[in-house]
């Protein structure tokens, strides 16, 4: 049944033409863009610390257990199930490692799921366009051919469970603070251990127009992202409680300047991301995509807009547009 309703929307693709095919193509790349990347720093700098630091824990732990399902479950992409499926070429160059659950889906249900469930209270109408884009990304992996339905039905599922755990926790430590230690021991021993658990596991190894469909090196190398994720997210909060600890409760004027400040950082952290790439270390390189993003919007961004505010001669309130 599912190959059929691939095969269906893959007549309609073919159908359809190449230019909504790229059309689809830049939906599903709704979770990498930019816009995605930077709504849980804005929140975090300028909003709510707890909304940000959220979506944040979401985004890196739901990660991680999405990669420890891939590697558990080993299934493999659509393609490889029935060789009558023909992905677009533009998504194939992306779909790397094995398929369940998906990667995309599971980015975007935990970004725009997570914003939609924090604020389901105080914004209930913003859940209606945060669920739209995430079945719209779902269905995208679909139409281009990368994944089946079930992958990404239990991304979504996955991440939705990460969410209720999310608040959960969030919740516990908010009423006993003395349990955010705890809470950082436990999700160091959680790395540690699925740092092992890929590592040292074994994957099956078969063959596909006489290559290995998923080498063991490509399994372990997909994983290490995720887990410098979770460490950016474990570390960063501990630093930026201990060193920071900034407020929220700024104007306008100071908010722009903090969002700035944030792509400039952001900016470094990519370019210095480039030049580890260029040394050839893979799985360095690998552990830092993930590492680097999280620690610039947790800790670096925020040590940096605070010395400003607070450290230098030049204070930034005198100039800035006040609220009313």
């Amino acid at each position: 049944m599912d190959i059929e309703y691939l095969l269906f929307l893959q007549g309609l693709r073919e159908s359809l033409g190449s230019n909504f095919e790229t059309f689809v193509t830049l939906i599903t790349k709704i979770p990498t863009s930019p816009i995605s990347a930077i709504i849980p720093g804005i929140l975090f700098w300028c909003v709510s610390r707890r909304a940000g630091l959220f979506l944040m824990f979401v985004m890196s732990f739901g990660r991680l257990i999405n990669i420890l399902i891939k590697d558990t479950a080993c299934v493999y992409r659509p393609w490889i199930l029935d060789p009558e499926i023909n992905p677009s070429a533009d998504a194939l160059k992306k779909a790397s490692s094995y398929s369940m659950p998906s990667g995309h889906t599971q980015f975007t249900t935990a970004i725009y799921g997570g914003l939609a469930y924090f604020y389901r209270k105080k914004f209930p109408l913003l859940i209606i366009p945060c669920v739209l884009i995430i079945l719209v990304v779902a269905l995208s992996r679909n139409f281009l051919g990368v994944h089946t339905p079930q992958d990404v039905l239990v991304a979504i599922i996955e991440t939705m469970a990460v969410i209720f755990l999310a608040d959960k926790l969030f919740d516990a430590v908010e009423k006993d603070k003395s349990l955010a230690k705890t809470a950082f021991i436990a999700g160091i021993i959680f790395c540690v251990v699925s740092t092992l658990y890929v590592m040292l596991k074994s994957y099956p190894i078969d063959y596909f127009n006489g290559k290995i469909i998923v080498t063991e090196t490509a399994a372990r190398l997909d994983s290490l992202d995720s887990i410098g994720c979770v460490v950016a997210f474990l570390v960063g909060v501990a630093l930026e409680n201990k060193f920071v600890n900034f407020s929220t409760n700024v104007d306008f004027g100071v908010k722009v300047r903090r969002v700035i400040i944030g792509g400039i950082v952001g900016g470094a952290a990519m370019f210095l991301l480039f030049l580890i790439k260029l040394t050839g270390f893979k799985f360095f390189y690998e552990f830092c995509k993930g590492f680097l993003p999280f620690i610039s919007i947790i800790f670096l961004t925020p040590f940096a807009f605070n010395y400003l505010e607070t450290k230098t001669k030049f204070k930034f309130k005198k100039i800035s547009f006040k609220q009313n």
